[in-house]
């Protein structure tokens, strides 16, 4: 890269050392990826400019969504915006919190996925960094923005659809034990194999083990503020898919993208 006049010259409008004759670094490197991490941080959705005193940023239905979500829904307990959370709709704990064990098929013999437990279905989570059992099942505490382009929710992937994954909030007995990963959409090679969900729900956070309930306009008014209410536009993909240069100093291939022309 040092060799590269382009890039040369494009690190030596960021770094005054580089224009002034010393090489590109690795930490030049890091500093310019991260400063381009942080321009993908998309937080300027509906409740963004709501708090900031857009009155019509939010819809009716996303603001009655909201008050259930920092009320008696209770997701704001886990999904948090204060301290820590830094507004990014997380504690950023570990919890368990009921996901069905869906583990792939590969055949006997064949795979290089190795799962927990003694069916190899399992997921320990935490437990597989920290070694202690009592953090068995224990994931962390998702960030909830720009949920409304995830092709999937939890660890795992086991749900496909945002409403499916509120409604197993709401109720974790319910969804975990009654879930068909057909019909949750997910992945063929997941639909063949479940893990034990008994000693996952045996181990439930205390936070969600009462159920929820709301009724069908309270539970389509909270989807409304997940989904779209904390959707910064910018998240979606005609938006990201521009972000892909053409080509670059190098001449090296450009990756391609899945979803993006």
């Amino acid at each position: 890269m040092n060799h590269d006049p382009e890039y040369r010259r494009l690190f030596g409008e960021l770094f005054p050392e580089v224009a002034g004759g010393k090489p590109i670094d690795f930490t030049m490197f890091g500093l310019a990826i991260a400063e381009f991490e942080l321009t993908l941080t998309f937080a300027n959705a509906p409740i963004d400019r709501f708090a900031r005193g857009q009155r019509d940023a939010m819809t009716d239905s996303e603001k009655r969504g909201a008050l259930l979500f920092f009320g008696r829904a209770r997701c704001v307990t886990c999904h948090a915006v204060a301290g820590d959370a830094n507004e990014m709709f997380t504690d950023v704990k570990n919890r368990v919190v009921g996901v069905p064990q869906v583990a792939p098929y590969f055949g006997v013999g064949t795979g290089n996925m190795i799962f927990d437990g003694p069916g190899q279905d399992e997921d320990f989570g935490l437990e597989q960094v920290t070694g202690n059992r009592a953090d068995r099942y224990k994931f962390r505490t998702a960030p909830l923005r720009n949920l409304a382009v995830a092709p999937a929710f939890f660890h795992n992937g086991a749900f496909t659809r945002l409403e499916d994954a509120i409604r197993h909030h709401l109720d974790v007995d319910e969804s975990a034990r009654h879930y068909n990963p057909v019909a949750a959409g997910v992945a063929l090679d997941l639909t063949h194999r479940l893990g034990p969900i008994e000693p996952v729900l045996g181990r439930l956070d205390r936070k969600l083990r009462n159920p929820i309930e709301l009724n069908r306009t309270e539970f389509s008014d909270l989807v409304a503020f997940v989904r779209d209410g904390l959707l910064d536009e910018r998240a979606r993909r005609e938006h990201l898919c521009k972000l892909v240069p053409r080509s670059v100093p190098s001449g090296s291939p450009v990756l391609q993208f899945q979803g993006c022309p």
